[in-house]
């Protein structure tokens, strides 16, 4: 009896159907990671045009950004300042709020630090930046960060790499770290005098 012709077909059967599945199976593989990426892509290209968007409404409100040439006022033109100040303040969260999603989006792990940064950077204007607008404009110093994060992504969407830090953006960056430094100085002065106090009481320092 030929019962080797039935089980060299059976065996042929079988791994003609595993071949078949197999191509199958990567196909559809690569339509899944075709279609992921298509996805991611046009997540990225929503991303990057919310940013445009934002950066240039961005650039329309900082124009507006309330200052004062004058080194003393009075106090109602202080008052007036601080009002106008808050609701400057308000607007500009706003606009924030809607580029700071897109920053999060964005894939690349360099572009979205340095996004973030310059997104921190505009939320502490009205104080930490303080040491960057001697002798400048707040307007040039906010638009110069503005300006750092449309480089940023110009430089990224050419797949270059990121360029370094515009004057404005890095006297920003320096006016926050000089804001930071002295408030730990202040806090250890602080606990030094606390100490100071607790030995002339004679009490244990806790």
């Amino acid at each position: 009896m030929d019962w080797l012709s039935p089980l060299s077909g059976l065996v042929g059967a079988i791994v003609g159907a595993a071949a078949s599945y197999l191509g199958t199976h990567q196909a559809q593989a690569r339509a899944i990671k075709d279609a992921r990426q298509s996805r991611v892509e046009a997540k990225q290209d929503a991303a990057v045009l919310l940013l445009s968007n934002g950066f240039a409404e961005l650039h329309k409100h900082i124009r507006s950004v309330p200052e004062s040439s004058q080194p003393h006022l009075g106090t109602q033109a202080l008052q007036e300042l601080a009002a106008a100040q808050a609701a400057w303040d308000r607007q500009l969260r706003d606009l924030l709020g809607p580029v700071r999603i897109a920053v999060e989006a964005m894939r690349d792990k360099e572009l979205r630090h340095r996004l973030q940064e310059g997104v921190s950077l505009l939320e502490q204007w009205e104080y930490e930046l303080e040491y960057a607008y001697f002798q400048s404009r707040r307007a040039w110093v906010l638009g110069g960060i503005v300006d750092d994060a449309v480089a940023c992504v110009g430089a990224w969407q050419r797949e270059d790499a990121m360029p370094e830090p515009n004057n404005a953006y890095r006297r920003a960056k320096e006016s926050v770290e000089t804001h930071e430094e002295e408030w730990r100085l202040t806090l250890e002065a602080q606990e030094e005098d606390r100490r100071e106090q607790a030995r002339r009481e004679g009490r244990a320092d806790p």
